[in-house]
């Protein structure tokens, strides 16, 4: 049984042991946060430079055989990158870029998301190494009880008004290097006296988000405008500096092409040999043994992606029986959170489980914050404000929609899916 096997049996098997309470299908990926989680990569960052974080690190079986002697991380994001799809695509793709990384010392792991599978809740963990939980970005959308709006954490937009203007929160005087209850990566090194070099395509630079994740100045920040200059400026960076660093990249594109064309289209597939022909080309092929040396590469992901038709979709206008007990909902439509009218939660626990028990598991959110599912440690101080009474997810592929136009998107995450849950950690010494 290879590592991956063994590792990816064993995240099958949380769902039934850790998290037996809350009941969870047997076809769910329930967070393997104590080692096998996209949040205990950040922790092994921080580990490697003598850093402190209350944070399991992975997995010692997955960094034993490469973390001896390292001076230097580079940690690339790329956003909705499945592990399943990602292995298909290599397999179909000997020339694959990754491959030439694969045929050295290199090795794929599967490790999960957090809950919810989502950027504003994934990305964060991976920039703080904190679990949702701890740091308070709990969903994309989500109710803040000191606005007294639902907001829209990508765009920091009330939901109501997120398409006239990005950063309304801000212009209102919230500050969003004061909104986590948990500190991030950079400062979390700074300590130590490490500095991060931080990559992120051009608009995202000074976007309220990139702010409430990273919250102080880098060392330096770059910003790019493809996945092809991504590669080119992460490479010069890593070419001019010799000390102990953390090199960072994210990349958001792919999640953008999933949502648009769904993750089984051939757009998603040509994202991932374009990322890979790029890397090779312009980063593994052209860096220095100087500045390989001591370095150790980690790609991974904040969540999967799953195929979402149009046909799957269940229509909350459809169902006015379930929707008069609910005052607002948070989260989205691959895991939602309702907030319920006064004595309204049990009777919209009773219809969902009886009318649309075949396409929804319900949750009590209390519950499920209590078990853990949202991670472990001192939950922030609005945690449990900001997830609900009840938390819907979907079985398969179904969503639940609370407008009523249809929806457009052919892909999304957000729940307990294999395909949304499961990520690749791709590791390798970049000195051979």
């Amino acid at each position: 049984m290879t590592l991956a096997d063994k590792l990816e049996r064993e995240i099958r098997a949380e769902n039934q042991t850790r998290f037996r309470a809350l009941n969870l299908p047997r076809e769910f990926i329930a967070p393997n946060y104590d080692g096998r989680s996209i949040v205990n990569v950040a922790a092994s960052v921080v580990k490697i430079f003598g850093g402190k974080i209350s944070t399991a690190p992975l997995d010692a079986t997955i960094l034993e055989k490469f973390s001896r002697d390292i001076s230097r991380v580079v940690l690339v994001i790329i956003d909705a990158l499945a592990y399943a799809r990602f292995l298909r695509a290599l397999d179909a793709n000997p020339q694959n870029g990754f491959n030439a990384l694969l045929r050295g010392n290199a090795q794929i792991v599967p490790l999960t998301s957090v809950f919810p599978s989502t950027t504003t809740a994934a990305l964060t963990s991976l920039w703080t190494g904190a679990t949702p939980a701890q740091h308070g970005s709990l969903g994309f959308t989500q109710f803040l009880r000191d606005r007294d709006a639902r907001v829209n954490m990508i765009y920091w937009s009330p939901t109501a008004t997120e398409h006239v203007a990005g950063a309304q929160l801000v212009a209102a005087g919230m500050k969003p290097d004061e909104f986590l209850a948990a500190p991030s990566l950079p400062q979390i090194l700074d300590r130590v006296n490490v500095p991060v070099f931080h990559h992120i395509e051009k608009p995202f630079v000074t976007s309220a988000l990139s702010q409430m994740q990273m919250r102080v100045e880098m060392k330096e920040t770059r910003g790019f405008v493809s996945s092809s200059d991504m590669w080119v400026v992460l490479r010069d960076s890593l070419q001019a500096r010799q000390e102990h660093a953390l090199f960072t990249a994210y990349w958001s594109r792919l999640d953008a092409i999933m949502h648009d064309y769904g993750p089984a289209s051939r757009a998603y597939d040509a994202e991932i040999h374009n990322l890979a022909y790029s890397f090779e080309r312009e980063f593994l092929s052209r860096l220095s043994p100087r500045a390989c040396e001591g370095t150790l590469f980690l790609l991974t992901a904040d969540h999967g992606a799953l195929d979402t038709p149009i046909a799957r979709t269940i229509y909350l206008k459809d169902h006015p029986d379930l929707r008069a007990h609910i005052l607002t909902l948070g989260g989205e439509p691959r895991a939602m959170y309702l907030y319920c009218v006064h004595r309204g939660k049990d009777a919209a626990r009773a219809y969902i489980e009886k009318e649309l028990g075949d396409k929804f598991f319900i949750l009590d959110s209390r519950a499920a914050l209590d078990a853990g599912l949202f991670g472990g440690g001192k939950p922030a101080p609005e945690a449990r404000y900001r997830v609900g009474d009840l938390i819907v997810l979907p079985r398969e592929n179904f969503i639940l929609w609370e407008r009523a136009d249809a929806p457009t998107m052919l892909g999304r995450h957000g729940g307990l899916h294999e395909e949304e849950m499961l990520v690749p950690l791709l590791v390798a010494r970049l000195d051979g």
